[in-house]
């Protein structure tokens, strides 16, 4: 994205021509209509169309409410989306980038970054207001002490009937709003998904188009449509409340003369030293917060596209890459190695030393360790989560590389130590009644029972205990039925008994199916059910050649 500044938005789809043709439109409105004024309490003809001199006024009143409200209906469109396209771009840019760029930007800047694009879609409303009240301050000595109401039974009416419609578009709004507001509830629950979930979200091409695409932007759209219905009956309002002021004038301009005697000097002084000049400079002050606040938002938001332009790196993505990788059959891992940089002290921090290893499909594969041994490392790397710094992975015969990383993580299941369980159902799965595999799952993981499902929307409520979710996300990951399953110590959080039935029934099941786990575990006791034990220490990745040595040196 470019570097924003407090006019970048004039440069939004001809917004900058349309505030120039409204500022000279509005000017040769306001010069009308002092001309006619100031011809009628002069008594002078007017220099056109003599005779007709509340009809012109009328005319022109009337012109310019019809041009004010499209315009400003018009500007409320292309504010809209110029908020929506800048919230979708960064998270389009957070979605195409790498994990590791995406850990080292941290989830505060993300939200700010959200924050203070929702301060500049206040920009052009603001320099509306401003450019209003600079063009009113200009000719309110010609017009704006004809304003004054000096019959109370006629202004009350004009009130009364002016309210009675102001009061029932204020409900059409609040309905509007009302579900604008549950839509940007479910946003944010979205938005939490994709900050939360973000390493699942890399591991599923279906599901990361699935939340962007069919959640978040299907959302975002509807918000907008909902909002610029709003703001439509708003600006009605608004324009409405001005438009009323000139209704006012007529009143005492056209018709009190005939129906009251009036000192047309006491009226035109009172109006000219009350509501025209109070009004513009009230205006003007009250707008110097909000400028204040779009140049902090606007300094926030370039340091963040330049954080995500110069420090984030992108996977090669193409429409004409496909994926060629085949079934799997083996996994081969030749000394991939990773450094962790402590940036503040610009030092490494952690290495992972040369880890080779060949991965068979059915074999299933316990990893153990320590804490900060590398474990977790090694299996971002075998995940293609993160890129190592050297090193190569060859899924079947075919190398991994930066355009076919995305195919890669595809074909695995992972279900990491940080689980996040999604608010939405962004793999599309079947989870109704209807689907004898998803019932029969929850049986056997012991949820039927205690999942609350909601049939309509096609999800199920997540008020679970942690080791309950864990079972949800294993439900989810034979949903899939990928070749390989990653298991970063998901039996920590059961309770006994379930998981010997991980170790007794579930990891054997999957074995028969010939299917691969690699799983990071600490339960020595049930060691015996993998076919390869790794142990990881400091950094060093070592295969014991039996499976019961050195497993209680942690």
């Amino acid at each position: 994205m470019e570097k924003l500044t407090l006019f970048s938005f004039f440069k939004f789809k001809l917004a900058l021509p349309m505030l120039t043709l409204f500022t000279i439109i509005s000017s040769l409105w306001s010069m009308a209509l002092i001309s006619i004024i100031n011809n009628k309490i002069s008594g002078a003809p007017m220099p056109f169309f003599e005779g007709y001199d509340w009809q012109i006024f009328i005319f022109v009143a009337l012109t310019s409410f019809v041009f004010t409200y499209y315009f400003k209906l018009h500007i409320v469109k292309i504010t809209l989306n110029f908020g929506k396209d800048m919230m979708l771009k960064i998270i389009n840019t957070l979605r195409l980038s790498d994990y590791e760029s995406y850990l080292r930007l941290g989830e505060a800047k993300i939200r700010t970054a959200m924050e203070d694009i929702g301060t500049l879609e206040d920009i052009p409303e603001t320099f509306i207001s401003l450019l209003n009240a600079l063009v009113m301050a200009i000719v309110t000595i010609a017009y704006m002490f004809y304003l004054y109401p000096p019959g109370a039974f006629m202004i009350i009416g004009i009130v009364v009937v002016l309210s009675s419609i102001y009061a029932y578009t204020s409900s059409v709004i609040e309905k509007n709003m009302d579900e604008e507001r549950d839509l940007e509830d479910s946003f944010m629950d979205n938005y939490n998904d994709f900050i939360h979930g973000f390493n699942k979200i890399k591991m599923s091409t279906k599901r990361s188009n699935s939340i962007f695409f069919n959640f978040m932007k299907k959302n975002r759209e509807r918000g907008v449509s909902l909002m610029i219905r709003s703001q439509k009956a708003a600006l009605g309002n608004d324009v409405l409340g001005e438009f009323s002021f000139n209704l006012l004038i007529a009143s005492i301009l056209f018709i009190m003369p005939v129906v009251f005697t009036v000192d047309r000097g006491v009226i035109s002084g009172f109006m000219f030293a009350v509501l025209f000049l109070i009004g513009p400079i009230t205006a003007l002050i009250g707008l110097i917060p909000g400028v204040i606040a779009f140049n902090i938002a606007i300094s926030r938001l370039n340091k963040f596209t330049e954080i995500t332009t110069s420090k984030f790196n992108y996977e090669k993505l193409s429409k004409d890459l496909k994926d060629d990788l085949g079934s799997f059959e083996k996994l081969t891992i030749n000394g991939v190695t990773y450094e962790y940089l402590d940036e503040k002290e610009d030092k490494v921090s952690f290495t992972l030393q040369p880890a080779s290893i060949e991965v068979n499909k059915g074999e299933v594969i316990f990893i153990y360790g320590g804490n900060g041994s590398g474990k977790s490392t090694f299996i971002n790397i075998l995940s293609g989560l993160c890129i190592q710094k050297s090193g190569e992975i060859f899924f079947n015969d075919t190398l991994i590389t930066n355009e076919n990383r995305k195919f890669y993580r595809d074909k695995l299941s992972c279900i990491f130590s940080n689980n996040y369980l999604f608010t939405e159902n962004y793999d599309g799965f079947d989870l109704t009644e209807s689907n004898e595999e998803f019932v029969e799952l929850l049986k056997e993981m012991r949820l039927d029972e205690v999942i609350r499902k909601n049939e309509e929307e096609n999800k199920v409520h997540q008020d679970l205990s942690s080791g309950q979710k864990k079972r949800l996300a294993l439900i989810y990951a034979l949903l899939e039925d990928k070749d390989i399953f990653v298991f970063d110590e998901w039996a920590a959080e059961q309770d006994p008994e379930f998981r010997k039935y991980f170790y007794h029934n579930i990891i054997p099941g999957l074995r028969s199916k010939g299917k691969t786990v690699i799983a990071i575990t600490h339960d020595d006791a049930y060691y015996e059910y993998c076919d390869r034990l790794i142990k990881f220490d400091y950094g060093h990745m070592h295969e014991l050649e039996e499976k019961t040595l050195g497993i209680h040196s942690f």
